[in-house]
């Protein structure tokens, strides 16, 4: 059970806004939504929402007019208690925080970065160039001191690598994209091929001026990530843990599913990573209903265990689609966004002696 859940609809202020596309007929795409620890004791989630006034610091010098609006929610990690709840004008309905980095984080609306303080003093801001269609898609590494920015749509273009301390541009390439890609702070990787059935595909590294090269086989079913510095998780049957030169650490089945919508969950030092595990539930073949993806597990690995940690019971009000995760820096929390409600647990500590099995965990034994 979580150590406290709440509802955050009074603090959003107004239903939030997912993107619309469509030429013929028009879709909305579910809210962009974004999860962080800014600290050890402090959660922030944001929205973007369409309200007419909101708490904007006169210190920011974006355009007030624009209709949409950036809303945060800080909220104490240890209490649930919501502390402040600015907003900020954005152009963007795919705007939000994209990383954190002590208690400093940088958010993204439309091709305007801006890089706050902890008390929410503008520091930095940088304008990337403008795109002739979509957005820059971020790519965080996991201690946040670096973002990679790719053109969406899948298509060969500039590939922008930013240092979030001195908001600049330090590096520069043209690439494509051609599956999921994953940053650390020195290093790219990418799964090729998994929109094309023309190839195999297979994971590759490259420096941030080296070109690329393949270090082990993948499948269209798994997505590398970053763990660390050191090491690429790959999601699918089995779950891997791989070093940057292919070596495997680890390799597990797992009974239930992965959840279609999770991505692994880190620790800015990179000593704990958790992995979602989902089991399908509400499939009706008879009424072309597909099943939903329900969160029933979390993995919880500790560095430099080469073995699973813990194995987290969840208890309590479902949680499906769209839930993202987040990891505080010392990694002995984890806040879970599930629509407009969050929750945060307790993580057990860490596991330095060596095991002969994953441990079961229940949650509500550890207060």
């Amino acid at each position: 059970m979580p150590k406290w859940r709440i509802s955050l609809k009074s603090a959003i202020g107004s239903p939030p806004l997912g993107k619309v596309f469509g030429r013929v007929q028009e879709y909305k795409a579910l809210p962009r939504t974004s999860l962080w620890f800014t600290d050890n004791n402090t959660l922030v989630a944001t929205f973007v929402i369409r309200e007419g006034k909101g708490d904007l610091s006169s210190r920011d010098s974006v355009d007030t007019t624009l209709p949409l609006r950036l809303r945060l929610v800080f909220i104490d990690a240890t209490s649930g208690q919501v502390l402040t709840t600015p907003d900020w004008p954005t152009d963007s309905r795919d705007a939000g925080v994209i990383a954190v980095r002590d208690g400093r984080f940088v958010t993204q609306r439309g091709s305007e970065l801006t890089l706050y303080t902890p008390d929410l003093k503008p520091l930095k801001k940088l304008k990337l160039p403008r795109l002739t269609e979509g957005d820059w898609i971020a790519h965080t590494s996991p201690t946040g001191k670096n973002i990679l920015f790719i053109p969406s749509g899948h298509r060969t273009g500039s590939w922008l690598w930013l240092e979030t301390d001195t908001m600049q541009i330090i590096h520069s390439w043209e690439d494509k994209q051609t599956g999921d890609v994953t940053v650390a702070d020195d290093k790219v990787a990418m799964i090729t091929c998994t929109w094309s059935h023309e190839c195999e595909p297979h994971i590759r590294v490259r420096g941030t001026t080296t070109d690329w090269k393949t270090i082990a086989p993948g499948s269209r079913q798994s997505y590398p990530q970053f763990v660390n510095e050191d090491m690429l998780l790959l999601s699918g049957s089995p779950i891997k843990l791989i070093q940057t030169d292919g070596s495997v650490v680890f390799a597990e089945d797992l009974p239930l599913e992965g959840c279609w919508w999770g991505r692994v969950s880190a620790s800015s030092g990179g000593q704990r990573f958790v992995v979602p595990r989902c089991a399908g539930k509400g499939a009706i073949a008879a009424l072309d209903v597909g099943q939903r993806a329900e969160l029933k597990e979390i993995l919880v690995y500790d560095s430099p265990s080469q073995e699973r940690s813990y194995t987290l019971d969840l208890k309590g009000p479902t949680i499906k689609d769209l839930a993202l995760l987040a990891v505080s820096p010392d990694g002995l929390r984890l806040a879970i966004l599930n629509g407009d409600s969050v929750e945060v647990l307790q993580l057990p500590p860490f596991w330095n002696v060596k095991q002969s099995s994953p441990v079961l965990f229940p949650l509500d034994s550890l207060w």
